[in-house]
């Protein structure tokens, strides 16, 4: 357990938290996770029926949220300390992905990427304060690896993922004397429903997993045991903090390994599962053609 000058030495092994975003593939990770390790969780959600199976599965509670209503995060987080207790830990795991160039985002999009992505983080922010300034407690909040290095596509998603960590450096500054710890992770490129349509083929995926120094995508559970480690008590000398669980991705450049029949030139690096080859092709290259494919595919349905 932590020190006892830690207002987190206050806090109950088992405690109250808030997961926003909860029928997420992160979120309904980090619910089953706290319930397994015997917290109370309140789920935010935006459509109350897609929640029962987590609700059965769990038996964590349940509240509607929506990510341009900011008085639904509050309503929320209020919910959770009227039917459970105190609330010592909030996590925002509400997000989207919008890959298009700045030229062909649409004013529409533009907004809904800050409001679901930014505005919702704000909201969690706020209502932490609110609830948490009598006794401390840790907040986590989800930005993300295109934040951190620059990758074609991802003006609108990068800046707003941008904007969380900004938002979190402030916010641990503002809130350290009453015990509120305020923390991000950035996770890279992960298999959740959310990013389906950049990995559910072979090809794509293998694409995308060489981007990522460790040579494949995440999963939802791993970056639910960073947002656990974040909330856990005994990390509570760990604030204004930027956690990659990203492979990689956001920090460290890697060469990639591509493939050739022994008859095709070094020039034509067109994957055929024959001989690997190292090249001196820049991995976020081939990364960023790939996802401006996905993101004509994906504007085009």
């Amino acid at each position: 357990m932590s020190d006892s000058s830690s207002s987190d030495s206050n806090r109950p092994d088992k405690s109250v938290v808030v997961v926003l975003g909860a029928t997420g593939s992160v979120g309904a990770a980090l619910v089953r996770r706290l319930i397994f390790t015997g917290h109370s969780v309140m789920a935010g959600v935006r459509d109350l029926s897609k929640a029962e199976a987590l609700v059965a599965e769990t038996g964590c509670s349940v509240q509607r949220v929506e990510a341009n209503e900011g008085g639904t995060v509050e309503a929320c987080v209020q919910a959770a300390a009227d039917q459970l207790g105190e609330v010592w830990g909030i996590v925002n795991c509400i997000g989207s992905v919008l890959l298009k160039p700045a030229h062909l985002t649409s004013d529409d999009e533009w907004q809904q990427t800050l409001t679901v992505n930014l505005s919702s983080s704000f909201a969690a922010v706020r209502a932490a304060a609110r609830v948490m300034r009598a006794h401390g407690g840790a907040v986590v909040l989800c930005s993300s690896a295109a934040a951190q290095i620059g990758l074609a596509n991802h003006e609108a998603i990068a800046a707003a993922k941008a904007g969380i960590i900004g938002l979190t450096l402030s916010a641990a500054a503002t809130y350290a004397g009453r015990g509120i710890r305020v923390n991000a992770v950035a996770p890279g490129l992960v298999r959740s429903e959310m990013t389906r349509r950049l990995w559910e083929s072979a090809d794509a995926a293998a694409m995308s997993a060489q981007m990522h120094a460790l040579g494949r995508l995440g999963e939802p559970e791993e970056v639910a045991r960073a947002i656990a480690f974040l909330l856990d008590p005994d990390n509570s000398w760990i604030t204004g903090q930027t956690l990659g669980v990203d492979g990689g991705l956001g920090s460290v450049l890697t060469r990639m390994k591509v493939w050739r029949t022994p008859r095709q030139s070094p020039g034509n690096r067109m994957p055929c599962c024959q001989t690997p080859c190292e090249t001196g092709f820049d991995a976020h290259q081939l990364a960023a053609a790939l996802w401006t494919f996905a993101a004509k595919q994906m504007a085009a349905r």
